[in-house]
């Protein structure tokens, strides 16, 4: 919901700051870009290039690659917080890279656009270590530490999405657009470790509840976000 906001209020700025600039874009230009692939929050850094063809002002064709990086997700962690077990410690991340291949298409001037084509993302492994403290899982009691890792194996999709761009009379651009594979979540597998030496029932039982969360939540399909600048040129 945080980064939901933000990009919210990016939303609303840039037309407010810069009204007088906007100019429609002509046909045939060329844009090149970069901008960040997770909002920089939580220890994200994402960086991401992009590179497109403008035809004409409401048809542009292109990509967005974003690098591979490493997040330390602790409490905000979404995946975490579903395992349903207290005393979170750490929960880092390693995220792959992703890319999309996209057509965008603006039907209306200033308004956003319509971003469709094929997505592609890695394999991402979140790590999360539960300190050592007494639980209760089932119908079962431990003492000590739990490990819990979760993969997300890489995948593609047919995706679709929305985005904005707002344009500059020097050629810069500025906006963002979130770009999923709608409905098409992987299946993650887990690994167990900690002091704990949890049972096979009290695994099952955990990662039964992590998937039945995993797949409410839209940051876990395949999928493109981006904010960032772009310059475009002929």
């Amino acid at each position: 919901m945080k980064a939901l906001r933000i990009v919210i209020v990016v939303a609303l700025l840039i037309p407010a700051v810069a009204k007088s600039q906007e100019m429609a874009i002509p046909s045939n230009f060329w844009q090149i870009g970069f901008g960040l692939g997770e909002l920089p929050t939580g220890g994200s850094f994402k960086p991401s290039i992009t590179l497109g063809y403008h035809f004409n002002d409401k048809i542009y064709v292109g990509m967005i690659y974003q690098f591979k990086d490493d997040i330390s997700r602790n409490s905000e962690s979404i995946n975490a917080r579903s395992a349903d077990l207290d005393g979170l410690a750490t929960s880092t991340e390693s995220v792959a890279q992703r890319f999309l291949f996209q057509v965008r298409y603006k039907p209306i001037k200033k308004g956003p656009y319509l971003s469709g084509g094929f997505v592609f993302n890695g394999k991402d492994t979140e790590t999360m270590s539960f300190d050592a403290r007494e639980r209760r899982i089932g119908e079962e009691t431990y003492e000590g530490s739990v490990v819990i890792k979760q993969t997300r194996p890489a995948g593609w999709g047919l995706a679709l999405g929305l985005g904005y761009q707002y344009d500059f009379n020097n050629g810069f651009s500025g906006g963002f657009e979130w770009t999923p594979a709608w409905g098409q979540y992987p299946s993650p597998s887990y690994a167990f470790g900690g002091s704990s030496d949890l049972s096979n029932s009290s695994r099952k039982q955990i990662q039964n509840k992590m998937d039945d969360e995993f797949t409410q939540s839209v940051t876990n399909m395949y999928k493109v976000f981006h904010i960032g600048l772009a310059y475009r040129f002929q």
